[in-house]
């Protein structure tokens, strides 16, 4: 029987995770919406390069809330 106190465990801080570009999962996710929709439409080029552009778009828009840099640091 121990006469100290228990010490109560500490929660560990979270980590702090790096926030990670979404862009390439945006793109690719415009370019098969605009595949399907663009054979849906027999329009395929065009409806696939909207999809892609908007896919971009979208993954910019949210790398910029993110803090997301697209330039390397130099050292």
């Amino acid at each position: 029987m121990a006469r100290t106190a228990r010490k109560k465990p500490t929660k560990k801080s979270r980590r702090n995770v790096k926030p990670v570009s979404v862009m390439a999962l945006c793109v690719t996710a415009g370019f098969f919406l605009g595949f399907g929709l663009g054979a849906l439409m027999d329009n395929l080029l065009l409806i696939i390069a909207l999809g892609l552009i908007a896919g971009a778009a979208t993954g910019y828009y949210f790398d910029k809330k993110n803090n997301i840099p697209y330039t390397r640091r130099n050292h």
